[in-house]
């Protein structure tokens, strides 16, 4: 019989030995190596829209042009750029509004489209000259309009831009 007394200390086995251990150290080592952490995420797109077949800015106080098109309706051209847009393809919403009421004097706007790629690392992608149509000028001609732009890409970022112009013919329309 053992007595219960004794000086000595009971056997206890270590918890972690043998292949266990193994394991243990190489998950350490790896989490210290940085290996299989995620990257962190993309910045979210971000937009600036304009005007023009090419883009323009629209400034404090521009003016937005009016253009007859070729089938006899009037629109406005709207350029887009984009900032950290990937990928390239995203679903685009345009709408023009009167400023005072929020009327809106555009037909709808929203298609799928691919920007033009940048050129340059910190260059924004680009979408151009695009027609928004104005089915009836004539309640915002001369007045100020809010031409907003919103873009969503397929993983469901979004970004918005919204600018204010007063409406006015171009200088080759009436």
């Amino acid at each position: 019989m053992r007595d219960t007394f004794s000086s000595s200390p009971p056997r206890v086995a270590p918890v972690f030995s043998g292949p266990r251990a193994v394991l243990l150290a190489l998950g350490l080592w790896l989490a210290g190596c940085g290996v299989g952490e995620s990257p962190p995420p993309a910045p979210p797109p971000r937009l600036e829209v304009g005007t023009g077949r090419h883009f323009t800015v629209l400034g404090e106080g521009a003016t937005l042009e009016l253009v007859r098109g070729s089938q006899g309706s009037q629109h406005v051209f709207v350029s887009l750029r984009a900032w950290d847009l990937t990928p390239l393809t995203a679903r685009v919403t345009l709408s023009l509004a009167r400023t005072e009421d929020g009327l809106r004097v555009s037909s709808p706007y929203e298609v799928r489209l691919p920007f033009e790629a940048a050129t340059t690392p910190d260059a924004p992608a680009e979408l151009e000259g695009l027609l928004l149509v104005v089915p009836d000028p004539s309640p915002a001609l001369g007045r100020e309009v809010r031409l907003t732009a919103s873009i969503e890409t397929q993983s469901g970022e979004r970004a918005t831009d919204t600018r204010s112009a007063t409406l006015q013919w171009g200088a080759t329309s009436p």
